[in-house]
């Protein structure tokens, strides 16, 4: 705790020293924010539980007919609290500098809750008609369009989230279409293993890294975009004490619209996602053959997903957030054995639908959100679709208590 302290004393001192020069400024932006929440049975969570994804299958008792998961927990947690810094710099290379550190209390993983963490931190530089950031920021998969929710989850799994080191550049030749080009880096949210597990292993021992392309225009009202994504993972670079060469290229693609008028905004994405375990989806990769010589080939998992939310108010504000997805299994191959994936291990097929209100006065930000989340679990097939599928629901009540500075 006291080194919490001191970070926190810290940044306010680094923060008045930018504030007396005139060159470099800084601003402290953050909130303080409480979340309450009750679940209907056990699922799947990080950050404590407040991070909730898809409710787990159903796990048989000793007594006939009883659910191990259909168990409800409540929990009151402010460990989302936030702050962070917003910097403006001199002009380099004849660009302006800007540049961002954020942080939260969430930690780097369920081991680490209630530590401090990086949510963000990179440097900018902007031209007249480009722009390039070097750091960790959202993934354009996540970021360039996001559901208006308050939960932590931010509509996930059926939106995907990740954040990552990256080299962005922006280039828009005209003020209202911008094409994007980035080159990304697993850390945090890390692919899932032969293991089962997630790690950003795999994708280190791959070199090569992630990359994305994508265009966005942006009218007064409308505005829309696409994006594709491609990764490479090495599931494996040591068997049976010899050094192997196994790789794993998946790609992923997306399109998304808004439409603002007035009080009203409307938002909506497509996506289309080979193994993005590591956006925190239900999605993974498994085993097509393997050689005389020990040396497995691999075939991704594909998923699709889409949401919608739509929000009417300013200082009242209500709606609501609808949200599937889809595993669809192999692209064209059968498996040797039951595919890796992320979590959720026999899913066919989930849904989330979810109406929000919230109230603002002023810095004080109030609201009410109820999640119905369902999935269909069944068994695998060769191919790696799900069949004789049975349904498992979680309803979840979250209370939120936000104050901004």
């Amino acid at each position: 705790m006291k080194r919490v302290f001191s970070a926190i004393v810290l940044m306010l001192f680094v923060s008045a020293g930018f504030a007396q020069d005139k060159v470099v400024k800084a601003e402290i932006y953050g909130f303080i924010r409480n979340y309450f929440t009750y679940d209907s049975r056990n699922c799947v969570q990080s950050n404590e539980g407040l991070f909730n994804m898809l409710p787990n299958d159903i796990k048989p008792g000793a007594t006939p007919g009883e659910d191990l998961n259909a168990i409800p927990s409540v929990r009151f947690l402010s460990m989302t609290t936030r702050f962070g810094l917003n910097v403006s710099g001199p002009e380099i290379w004849g660009a302006k500098s800007t540049a961002k550190i954020e942080s939260d209390f969430c930690g780097a993983s369920s081991g680490t809750a209630f530590n401090l963490r990086i949510r963000q931190a990179y440097a900018k530089l902007a031209w007249e008609k480009s722009d390039l950031l070097v750091g960790q920021a959202w993934h354009p998969m996540s970021g360039d369009l996001m559901p208006e929710v308050f939960s932590l989850a931010t509509g996930a799994p059926f939106n995907p989230f990740n954040r990552s080191p990256q080299v962005r550049y922006n280039y828009s030749p005209i003020k209202a279409l911008t094409f994007t080009a980035s080159a990304l880096y697993q850390y945090q949210y890390g692919s899932v293993g032969l293991d089962g597990k997630t790690s950003n292993t795999y994708s280190r021992n791959a070199l090569v890294p992630e990359l994305f392309v994508g265009m966005t225009a942006k009218g007064k009202h409308l505005s829309g975009g696409f994006g594709v994504n491609g990764s490479t993972i090495a599931p494996r670079i040591v068997a049976n004490d010899k050094r192997v060469n196994e790789r794993l290229t998946s790609y992923s693609a997306m399109v998304f619209g808004s439409l603002k008028v007035d009080e009203l905004s409307v938002r909506a994405k497509a996506t289309y996602g080979q193994n993005t375990s590591h956006m925190q989806q239900p999605t993974g990769f498994g085993i097509v053959s393997v050689s005389e010589n020990g040396i497995n080939t691999y075939e991704s998992m594909q998923l699709g997903s889409a949401w919608i939310t739509m929000m009417y108010g300013k200082k009242l504000r209500y709606g609501f957030f609808a949200g599937w997805l889809q595993n669809f299994g192999s692209a064209d191959k059968n498996f040797v054995s039951a595919p890796i994936v992320r979590n959720n291990t026999g899913l066919d097929q989930a849904y989330r639908f979810s109406p929000i209100v919230t109230y603002k006065e002023k810095n004080m930000t109030i609201g009410l959100e109820y999640e119905h989340t369902a999935a269909a679990y069944g068994t695998y097939q060769p191919n790696g679709t799900v069949t004789d599928t049975h349904w498992v629901a979680n309803n979840r009540v979250c209370v939120m208590v936000k104050y901004d500075f």
